[in-house]
């Protein structure tokens, strides 16, 4: 299921979000550090971390002259794009939600 639109183009914030969404936010914050996840620029850069291997190895195909090289560089480089893609929005829509960034705060005593 597409999240929704607003007219402008971009994801609507407001919209609560799906159980789909919500088991993908609770995957991909299980799956890397909580303060790769935490803000939008960090998200960036775990994307530009994840796309840099297939970015790599597509570039430096001339250099070896091995098309499985190039084809394995643009997969990687497509799951990162797919990735970043999919996740993105969620995130948005948690932190309008109030949802996302969780609390940080642990403490040994009760209230």
């Amino acid at each position: 299921m597409a999240p929704a639109l607003d007219p402008d183009g971009g994801p609507v914030l407001d919209a609560p979000l799906t159980p789909g969404e919500f088991a993908r936010l609770g995957w991909v914050s299980a799956r890397f550090p909580i303060g790769w996840t935490l803000t939008a620029r960090r998200r960036r850069f775990l994307f530009l971390g994840l796309a840099a291997p297939g970015f790599g190895a597509v570039f430096s195909t001339p250099l070896h002259q091995n098309l499985l090289v190039a084809a394995l560089g643009f997969v990687a480089f497509a799951a990162a794009l797919v990735f970043r893609r999919r996740t993105e929005p969620v995130f948005a829509r948690a932190e309008a939600a109030a949802l996302w960034p969780p609390s940080l705060r642990y403490s040994s005593r009760e209230p």
